[in-house]
């Protein structure tokens, strides 16, 4: 019991500053390249921060564990929204221009939709995952490339002069912080506390895992806010949602195939919670302490369904 909170301290630790190193990275990238924050949070951070989920994936795929898999993506998509974004919403106003994140919004709900269809035979194989990489890769062109928001109109001014070699090095280190975070976090902290109880696979993977590989984006998304970073925040949560789907499903599918149990519950919520953001977004013209409040109830009433419902 001791190890396991200690781990999750020191796991909390590698998270934090993990996160500051990408932030600060990712900065440094964007200005010196012209590009807007929320098209870096939407590609490289949300990347990033997405690590634990395609390494957590990979290596419980190789060891039969199918349903840490789809629990961790459909998991951590719902915390996303629910804990990492409603949390940090709570004590940050988050201001951001609707027009410049529907199409964010419209590709994750695409996504899901792919995803969908993809497991009505409950299985992902190697067809399936040429799919979801090939929307990918669409998805990562039409962000570089969409004006309104690559534009800088003068957000990323910088007078200081950007070294590229320290910016990639803080990128790179600050993801393998991150990474390195996570796995104490999920592997020696929270699922030995959590398979004491005798909870489910599916239980465990939609929560416990989910939650830990959610840190690097909660943690993220609070640092960006911290310093004003609005798009980043945004543009992480989002991004890291579509990237779970596409990327890390897409990857582990064409390693091995997947069979999955039926998930149409978690990914039909997440969807809602993803309706229920960009309703939010659209009537506050982004969230509010209110907002955040509704974001992470809705997030403690998923977790309680995960166990008793």
């Amino acid at each position: 019991m001791l190890s396991s909170i200690f781990f999750l301290i020191t796991g909390s630790i590698g998270l934090f500053y993990g996160s500051e190193w990408l932030i600060d990275g990712a900065k440094d990238i964007a200005k010196k390249f012209k590009i807007s924050d929320l098209v870096i949070g939407l590609t490289i951070v949300s990347i990033g921060t997405s690590f634990p989920e395609l390494i957590v994936g990979i290596i419980s795929s190789f060891e039969g564990h199918n349903d840490f898999v789809i629990g961790n993506v459909l998991g951590s998509n719902v915390a996303n929204i629910g804990l990492a974004l409603g949390l940090p919403a709570i004590f940050y106003k988050m201001n951001f221009e609707y027009k410049n994140v529907i199409s964010a919004f419209s590709y994750n709900l695409l996504a899901c939709g792919a995803l969908y269809y993809i497991i009505l035979d409950n299985r992902i194989d190697y067809s399936d995952s040429q799919i979801l990489l090939f929307l990918f890769i669409i998805y990562i062109i039409a962000s570089f490339l969409r004006p309104n928001i690559t534009s800088c109109d003068g957000e990323l001014e910088n007078k200081k002069k950007v070294c590229l070699k320290k910016s990639f090095g803080r990128l790179f280190a600050g993801s393998i912080m991150l990474y390195a975070g996570s796995e104490l976090f999920i592997s020696n902290g929270a699922s030995p506390l959590v398979r004491e109880f005798g909870f489910s696979e599916k239980a465990i993977g939609m929560t416990v895992v989910a939650i830990g590989t959610s840190l690097p984006e909660l943690f993220v998304t609070l640092m960006a806010l911290s310093k004003k970073e609005v798009g980043i925040s945004l543009g992480n949560i989002i991004g890291s949602n579509i990237f779970n789907i596409l990327f890390v499903l897409g990857v582990v599918g064409f390693i091995s195939p997947l069979q999955v149990s039926d998930v149409s519950f978690e990914l039909f919520f997440g969807v809602g919670l993803l309706l229920l953001l960009a309703l939010l977004s659209f009537f506050y013209k982004g969230l509010n302490k209110l907002s955040g409040f509704l974001l992470v109830s809705i997030y403690v009433l998923f977790l309680y369904l995960q166990f008793y419902g």
